[in-house]
């Protein structure tokens, strides 16, 4: 991350800009960050999109043996495309997220750090990394809170998309036999065919479906994600370099990619509720669009850690680590040559 110069200690990595490969114009020099960091999400999105799919479907649906069966099943009737499904909903929406958790979590961590410890001082006797943690846990769930009420539509039309056919399947298995003939198969709509498909059921508020349980990820994630990135960060830099403020392309890939794993890890659950809350909207949604009383709402809740709730974790943490080794080494890279 770029450190900032409000009298915080560069803990992650001083930027030379004597490489610089482009120079932002002026009235463009506010928004830089937020330019960059949007730029970087896109890739790092389209390279793990098909996994996040396979992990919303794992979440969803029980009847896939493994990650392998699920890969078929989903090549066999649906073909590459079907690994693609809903993709436009979060490259737009993550990386705007992405981007403004940045451009927040940058701004409100100097003012985090002040409320905390008051105006940085030279001579303080904590150890600048143990200063950083609980700097970064706040302004890191600050910038998850403040994004969560944007990105949990577009989450929810990424999910539509992933698991229509999914849970078409199952309704149709679910009707009578005289039924079945009458039903109309809905396929390969579109994402504001979907958005709009959504609210003529349920409202503007149904594009929030699990909201609460977005919130919450969203905010714990955060916090944790840039506590570790920055901490792992600042950590390796020292052990493989003797001046811990000069990142190192190694550091910043490892710290990228365990910080993404381990707040996966101890947020998974909370994902897996929501997403089975969505699950359930989409269901009904689709009675809705076929003349079809709804479903009782099913009350669902954070059952502890149960083992269900874990379904598809195994391949969210290689996604996650990827998509975070891709994200932070073309935000940082991106960071260091374009001023």
């Amino acid at each position: 991350m770029e450190s900032s110069n409000r009298g915080i200690p560069a803990i992650t990595g001083q930027l030379d800009y004597s490489n610089a490969i482009h120079v932002f114009p002026d009235a463009l020099q506010p928004f830089r960050s937020t330019i960059l960091a949007y730029g970087a999400s896109f890739i790092s999105t389209t390279v793990g999109f098909p996994m996040d799919t396979v992990k919303t479907r794992m979440q969803t649906h029980k009847h896939f043996l493994s990650y392998l069966d699920c890969v078929k099943k989903t090549y066999h009737h649906e073909g590459a495309k079907g690994f693609f499904r809903g993709i436009w909903a979060p490259l737009i929406s993550t990386s705007i997220s992405k981007s403004l958790s940045v451009m927040i979590f940058t701004e409100v961590k100097p003012y985090c750090y002040n409320m905390i410890y008051g105006k940085y001082d030279n001579n303080h006797t904590v150890h600048p990394l143990l200063r950083n943690v609980p700097v970064c846990m706040i302004s890191g769930t600050l910038a998850g809170a403040g994004i969560s009420a944007f990105a949990c539509p577009f989450e929810f039309t990424k999910i539509y998309a992933q698991i229509l056919k999914l849970v078409q399947k199952k309704s149709m298995k679910d009707l009578p036999k005289h039924l079945q003939t009458n039903h109309q198969e809905i396929t390969n709509i579109s994402t504001s065919q979907t958005i709009r498909q959504i609210i003529k059921h349920e409202g503007v508020r149904g594009l929030y479906s699990g909201y609460k349980y977005h919130l919450i990820r969203d905010s714990l994630s955060s916090g944790i994600y840039y506590s570790i990135y920055e901490s792992m960060k600042w950590t390796m830099n020292e052990l493989i370099k003797t001046n811990p403020n000069e990142s190192s392309h190694i550091s910043i890939l490892l710290a990228g990619g365990f910080s993404g794993i381990f707040s996966w890890i101890l947020i998974f659950p909370i994902d897996t509720t929501k997403s089975l809350i969505q699950r359930d909207s989409v269901a009904n949604i689709l009675r809705k669009e076929q003349g079809l009383e709804p479903l009782p709402i099913k009350e669902r809740k954070l059952e502890g850690f149960h083992r269900k709730l874990y379904r598809g974790l195994g391949i969210s943490v290689t996604r996650s680590f990827i998509v975070n080794m891709v994200f932070f080494s073309v935000y940082e890279f991106v960071m260091a040559h374009v001023a």
